[in-house]
């Protein structure tokens, strides 16, 4: 906790008060949505960090991610976030894997990144995949704080975390830790 002591104390020294939104960090595989005029355009992984894999037709099958838009949102914009395996889904995956004679995926975040990666898209939508979504990029999009964007995104109908918490000291942000520390382990999906 000493490092993250002095992280804020920089961040306040340059800032001032400042306050910190504190979020759960899903164990699966990062993924960026672009959205224009409402509507899914893209959506592609991490890959490499320079080039990633255009996974479009099998993102269109999640449930959690909108293919349309509702309430007042930029022309074009890009969101982040984390497509993931919920353990139910994992757990119900395997067994079939294994009623079938096949190797088993050794953890939700490998099955959900090999899942995405899968040339049929109903394969994908069968396999219960969830997406949650945390940051916004974009020319048009001006808001004061994380907190707000987060707020408008879910007015747009994206899913975001219920997970969070607005932090206003070091105090704050380490009963957060502590808690999910522990608490995570109850959670329907993975974390980090």
């Amino acid at each position: 906790m000493e490092e993250l002591g002095e992280f804020i104390d920089r961040i306040e020294k340059e800032e001032g008060e400042t306050e910190f939104v504190c979020e759960l960090k899903f164990d699966g595989t990062a993924i960026s949505l672009t959205y224009e005029e409402g509507r899914l355009v893209r959506a592609v992984t991490r890959g490499d960090g320079e080039e990633g894999d255009d996974v479009t037709a099998n993102v269109r099958t999640i449930g959690s991610i909108p293919l349309t838009l509702t309430g007042n949102y930029p022309a074009e914009f890009e969101i982040r976030g984390e497509i993931f395996m919920p353990y139910a889904s994992f757990d119900r995956l395997n067994a079939e894997r294994e009623e079938r004679g096949e190797t088993l995926f050794a953890n939700p975040r490998n099955a959900a990144a090999g899942t995405l990666k899968q040339q049929q898209s109903q394969v994908v939508a069968r396999r219960g995949l969830d997406c949650t979504l945390y940051q916004l990029a974009g020319k048009e999009l001006l808001f004061a704080s994380h907190s707000e964007s987060l707020q408008a995104a879910r007015r747009w109908g994206f899913k975001v975390s219920d997970h969070t918490a607005l932090c206003h000291n070091i105090e704050q942000i380490e009963q957060f830790i502590l808690h999910w520390d522990e608490a995570r382990h109850s959670l329907p999906f993975p974390t980090d």
